[in-house]
């Protein structure tokens, strides 16, 4: 058991009534009472043992009148526990109950019950029930709980915050509300899409076990390795290859009649082991980076050989398609190619054309010449990135280099125009490649932990919606695809759920193996409710005034700022709320929009691999408002570091040109920006779509983000939930009136007093309407 201090702890904090929330469209009824024999465990300690309850940390347990006392704590996470691995099986859902009370004389006003669990991901902590207020009278704890996937252990625990106090608990019983399992007379997604393409999952090993693994066979005809295929699980250290986790995925899909999709053989993230890009043992510099010379670049090439050889060797054509490489392309549409460390090395993207004619050759020495190889991208729905993409892809076929297909990974919003995507699919097509979408979810706009979130139900029959139109635009066009892949078997697995946005919900099934309006989108689309009726959100506005004289961009404040309009980044979007913002002044001339900002960060770090992860601002620009969804022509997210890196210069190709310039100072750092602007853009009483946001990095990760408006985390995807700037002579008011409205603090719970109305079986949530570009969507 890993005992830790509390402030060490991670802690799932969305509550609802004492529960652990769980975002199913299936929860927005409280379900029914269990009988009495669906209790799963008890203890009432009558026989005077404290059975299977053992001590956590230094404590003592004692058995008095048939309840267990726990005395001797010295910290909040000292307690009685017990060991539920054996009882709580992934997609049921549990009411767990326990009567507590403080000992006579024992300090403490409030106790919590927790369930700490472990997987191969790591340690979590699950409130069953947080704080909740306790005396000296008996009182019960109980909510629910449920996992989406197989633990390796368990543990129920009672703590308390105060660390000497000494409780009693009695009666706790573990009864089984909705037993695991999945919907077995429902149409098979494989089925429905049958004549069209195939559909995938990214899987691990935990979706192989019990209801996930029925759900996977049912549903899907593909598979693909979330992570055991990826450069560190195949072969950590130079030289030792491990295939053990991936063979187990690829013999289960030999043995229920699915193709399986191979992801990756070379990308830049911390996934890629360092000694890829060091000198090997024996080399006089073994252990230091690799250069750039053509020695250096033979050590890579080599590498690339081993490694892929390995692989073609081992699978040969029992993996029927490879993302060769991954994520090449850069953000920075300017800049073309992600300066990874294999660009670095090749000066260029060289290593692409190598790693496809390396795999070519593998793949033909092992006979397996029908393996398609392709190269695989996120982004891709973005003109910019898309067009960047397709001229590289052209260039390698017109080289000679053997690229079969493209994958588009496809991680999108409900605000993402599906017109767009479907313009990247047809371009694409020009090149006569085939073409895949690998990493497909759709997030709804979650909001952060803590955070009420009334139009869950809403949001989810929304999302029911883009998935009809979408697939109907997939399906029409199902002669260029190969296979749709959803990024996860079902929420509870998806990349996107965190414990810091809990709610998240960006696939087909919910956390407990059910099928969601997303599916019903696909598979039935009459079976859907109407979208709630909804309200525009009253978005944040800022008047920005006609500047007198432009300012100098030079990282340092001058007079022309002191008649600008400011606003501050005060929207908690991820990480720590008290993590680094700034207070941004904002003026505008003919050549365009400017910023200044002004951050507070006691500590400036760069050492995120990532820009992103690194101490930087953004500024994201949509001229004239438009709000179409995705990023359009003229759209830009500039993203600025601490020391003047430009990491983003625009995602649509007629983005603006950025200007920039950056200075430590006492308190932080200043970031300096001016945008250029079409002419007709840059003139009084026009608006823009703008959003502002401060990145903070420490210890090579991204700790907090805060924006001006925005909470959805998703700005970097989408222009739909940004505030508006008006360029004006003159403010009317102080700042510009910059200040948030009464919703903008949480654009995801926009109408502040909405709630769920169950009325004659139906749920009426009011929720957030968004301007849909490229779908009729039943209203």
């Amino acid at each position: 058991m890993n005992l830790q201090a509390r402030e060490r702890r991670r802690r799932l904090p969305a509550l609802v009534g004492g529960a652990l929330l769980l975002p199913a469209a299936a929860f927005v009824f409280a379900p029914a009472a269990a009988a009495q024999d669906d209790v799963v465990y008890a203890s009432d300690f009558e026989d005077g043992t404290p059975g299977d309850w053992v001590p956590r940390g230094p404590v003592t347990l004692a058995v008095e009148d048939g309840a267990l006392l726990t005395t001797g704590r010295s910290a909040e996470w000292h307690g009685p526990s017990v060991d539920l691995t054996d009882v709580v099986e992934p997609g049921g859902v549990y009411g767990i109950s326990v009567s507590v009370r403080f000992a006579d004389g024992s300090a403490g006003d409030a106790l919590t019950a927790t369930v700490q669990r472990e997987t191969a991901d790591g340690t979590s902590y699950d409130s069953v029930v947080y704080q909740a207020p306790a005396g000296a009278d008996w009182t019960s704890l109980s909510g629910e709980y449920s996992i989406a996937s197989a633990a390796t252990n368990l543990t129920f625990y009672i703590e308390s915050p105060t660390v000497d106090a000494s409780y009693w608990i009695d009666d706790f019983t573990v009864t089984e509300l909705e037993p695991p399992g999945i919907e077995p007379d429902i149409p098979n997604l494989k089925d429905v899409l049958a004549d069209d393409f195939r559909i995938g999952a990214a899987i691990d090993d935990r979706d192989l076990v019990e209801s996930s693994g029925q759900l996977l066979s049912k549903h899907f005809n593909q598979v693909t390795a979330e992570n055991h295929m990826k450069p560190d699980a195949i072969q950590p250290t130079e030289g030792e290859f491990t295939f053990g986790a991936a063979d187990e995925l690829v013999e289960y899909a030999e043995a229920n009649g699915m193709e399986v999709y191979g992801h990756t053989f070379l990308w830049h993230t911390g996934q890629v082991p360092e000694w890829w890009f060091q000198y090997p043992e024996g080399h006089p510099n073994a252990g230091a980076p690799l250069g750039n010379s053509d020695e250096d670049r033979q050590i890579m090439i080599e590498r690339l050989e081993a490694h892929i050889g390995a692989l073609a060797e081992h699978y040969g054509d029992r993996i029927q398609a490879w993302d060769v490489v991954n994520e090449v392309i850069s953000d920075n549409n300017a800049e073309v190619y992600r300066h990874s460390r294999w660009y670095e090395i090749f000066d260029g993207p060289e290593y692409v054309h190598e790693a496809f004619r390396i795999a070519r050759e593998a793949f033909d020495a092992a006979g397996a010449p029908d393996v398609k190889l392709f190269i695989n991208d996120y982004g891709t729905e973005n003109p910019g990135k898309r067009d960047n993409l397709y001229n590289l892809v052209e260039d390698m076929l017109a080289a000679g280099v053997p690229v079969d297909g493209v994958g588009h990974q496809t991680h999108i919003n409900l605000n993402t125009s599906i017109d767009q995507i479907e313009e990247s699919l047809l371009k694409f097509a020009g090149l006569g490649v085939l073409q895949a979408v690998t990493e497909l979810d759709v997030a709804i706009g979650a909001p952060g932990e803590g955070e009420e979130f009334p139009q869950l139900e809403a949001r989810l029959i929304e999302q029911g919606h883009y998935f009809r139109d979408l697939f109907a635009m997939y399906r029409e066009h199902g002669d260029l695809l190969e296979s749709v892949t959803v990024w996860g078997l079902h929420d509870g697995r998806s990349w996107l759920r965190s414990e810091t946005r809990p709610l998240e919900s960006p696939l087909v099934f919910s956390d407990t193996l059910q099928s969601k309006w997303a599916y019903w989108g696909i598979v039935d689309p009459s079976a859907l409710p109407e979208i709630p009726d909804e309200e525009e959100p009253e978005y944040a506005r800022v008047q920005v005034p006609l500047a007198d004289t432009a300012p100098e961009i030079d990282g340092a404040r001058e007079a022309a700022w002191d008649e600008a309009s400011t606003v501050a980044t005060e929207v908690n979007v991820e990480g720590s709320a008290d993590g680094a913002k700034a207070d941004v002044s904002l003026l505008w001339d003919e050549a365009g929009l400017y910023a200044l900002f002004e951050v507070t960060d006691p500590s400036l770090d760069e050492a995120g691999a990532n820009p992103w992860e690194q101490d930087s601002v953004e500024v994201f620009l949509n001229p004239g408002n438009t709000r179409g969804g995705g990023y359009e022509e003229a759209d830009g997210q500039y993203r600025v570091s601490f020391t003047n890196a430009v990491s983003v210069g625009g995602n649509g190709p007629d983005a603006g040109v950025l200007t920039s310039a950056a200075a430590a100072t006492d308190t932080g750092y200043v970031v300096e920006v001016a945008v250029a602007m079409a002419p007709e853009q840059a003139a009084v009483g026009t608006e823009h779509g703008l959003e502002l946001q401060v990145n903070d990095g420490t210890d090579g990760a991204r700790t907090a983000v805060h924006t001006w408006y925005d909470p959805t985390g998703l700005s970097w995807n989408t222009n739909a939930n940004w505030g508006i700037a008006e360029f004006v002579e003159d403010v009317e008011e102080p700042g510009g009136g910059g200040s948030l409205p009464t919703t903008g603090a949480a654009l995801t719970a926009a109408i502040a007093g909405a709630a769920a109305l169950a009325v004659a079986g139906a749920v009426t949530v009011f929720a957030v309407r968004r301007r849909k570009a490229a779908a009729n969507w039943g209203d």
